[in-house]
């Protein structure tokens, strides 16, 4: 009876730290097809005033919110255009800022595949840098060639809740405040494939180990 319970409890651990350990895979091309996705947020009901929004806080559109964290004074400008998007809204700091921009879902839960089109209002920006976050710690992080032009961005396996991202040139970092100059558009969720929290995984675990036990006494 102790062996068993050992052995499930350390498949428990096991269960536990792998899932702690799996990253999420960088993707910069699409990988989730239109059909599969659950949530998607392309700005199109974003409020707009003449061009720009200058509401305040996060907007929230299929249950994906997105807030400009230090943002440009001049709003973010919906109908800006870096060369190909979907439909004829967008989400762009006015002139860029010193910022960066967050994406999150609405009902605080991780995310699952995670995928958008991301562009620059600055020519010189070569690199887009992301971090994705998890109850506070730091999950992944890293850059990818940048343009001008939209192209595809994006992040496989879950296991996050927060993505931060901007642009700029070599040799920054995402909270260094320098210019960002970053656009985003047509945010895609497939949440059929988000992943257990590692906690949840190791509670599982955890119970069916002293069901295990449980039912040796009551056999015994």
């Amino acid at each position: 009876m102790k062996l068993f319970a050992h052995s499930l409890l350390t498949l428990c651990a096991v269960l536990a730290a792998g899932a702690a350990q799996a990253a999420p895979v960088v993707h910069t091309t699409d990988f989730i097809n239109n059909a599969q996705r659950t949530q998607f947020n392309s700005f199109e009901s974003i409020p707009n005033d003449g061009s720009m929004y200058t509401g305040s806080g996060a907007y929230t559109e299929g249950g994906i919110s997105v807030q400009q964290i230090n943002p440009s004074p001049y709003g973010i400008w919906v109908t800006y255009n870096p060369g190909g998007r979907d439909g004829n809204r967008a989400w762009y700091p006015n002139g860029g800022d010193s910022g960066y921009t967050s994406l999150s879902l609405s009902s605080g839960l991780d995310f699952g595949d995670v995928g958008f089109v991301i562009g620059s209002g600055n020519y010189s920006h070569t690199l887009a840098y992301f971090e994705l976050w998890d109850d506070g710690a730091l999950v992944l992080s890293g850059s990818v060639a940048h343009g001008t032009s939209f192209h595809y961005l994006g992040f496989e396996g879950g296991g996050f809740d927060t993505i931060l991202l901007r642009d700029g040139v070599a040799g920054r970092s995402l909270h260094d405040g320098t210019h960002n100059a970053l656009a985003i558009d047509a945010i895609e969720i497939r949440a059929s494939q988000q992943v257990p929290e590692p906690a949840s995984m190791a509670l599982t675990a955890l119970g069916l180990a002293s069901l295990g036990v449980l039912r040796r006494k009551t056999q015994a």
